[in-house]
């Protein structure tokens, strides 16, 4: 089983990266007989400079290869202090790959089938998307088999939520019928706000939720600063915490999807 999921969200600011990596740690965590892959899509390399401590790597050494036309190799593929968990890093040559893959024929296929070696190497894979529909992000729907969104309880976060479903409707439709929603995950919650509860009833109508919320916290960017996840940082706190429930609810998806 390799399960590859995609954590999605045109928007930036809804703590997309910080998601991505948490699932990704936490699955490694919390099945240490399963192989779990990161891969940072974004060019602001955050993801890769908590995961790897830095992020400054050959093009080579990096998802960049994939969008040149290349399949994955050992170059790519970067141990983690946790067990169990790797990464191909993000550059900040992938601002290229629009303009380099506008008139490629397999333009949106390239991340697909350049992975196609690992195909039986992890059994779960967390892309972390640019904040963009971009070329990139489209790579990654056509990649995975599910979709996680990132939600923020404000109007503006939950506006561009239509736009980012009907590209996801028209990648399915064309390039990738496996491909689902697996359902929608509020960050930096607040439960007892007005707008908060507004925005869990209009969301929880057009798309499943996950039942756990990820609150805020001063300690998320405080782990960041330091390059550690929360996991290590901080685990006792409300959001280690809450993304440990996340996680236990994304597997038990994944189990089913893989």
């Amino acid at each position: 089983m390799n399960a590859v999921l995609s954590v999605t969200n045109q928007k930036g600011g809804v703590a997309k990266t910080t998601t991505a990596l948490h699932l990704a740690v936490g699955l490694a965590r919390q099945n240490p007989k399963k192989k779990t892959l990161y891969i940072d899509l974004d060019p602001q390399r955050n993801g890769t400079d908590v995961l790897l401590k830095e992020s400054d790597f050959d093009a080579e050494r990096t998802v960049f290869h994939l969008f040149q036309g290349n399949p994955v190799t050992s170059l790519q593929l970067h141990e983690t202090e946790q067990k169990n968990l790797m990464v191909i890093p993000s550059s900040l040559q992938l601002v290229e790959v629009e303009t380099m893959l506008s008139n490629a024929l397999d333009g949106f296929f390239r991340l697909n089938e350049n992975l196609a070696p690992l195909a039986n190497e992890f059994d779960f894979t967390i892309i972390d998307c640019p904040p963009s529909l971009s070329v990139l992000t489209i790579n990654a729907l056509v990649a995975a088999r599910g979709i996680l969104i990132p939600l923020q309880a404000s109007k503006f976060s939950v506006d561009g939520i239509q736009g980012l479903v009907n590209a996801i409707n028209t990648v399915q439709k064309r390039y990738n019928a496996n491909l689902e929603i697996i359902g929608g995950v509020f960050t930096m919650f607040n439960e007892r706000t007005t707008i908060s509860q507004m925005m869990t009833e209009e969301i929880s109508q057009n798309m499943k939720l996950f039942n756990t919320n990820i609150p805020s916290s001063v300690a998320v960017e405080e782990a960041h600063l330091l390059k550690q996840s929360l996991y290590d940082y901080a685990p006792k706190n409300k959001v280690a915490i809450a993304y440990e429930q996340l996680t236990k609810e994304v597997y038990n998806v994944l189990q089913k999807i893989g």
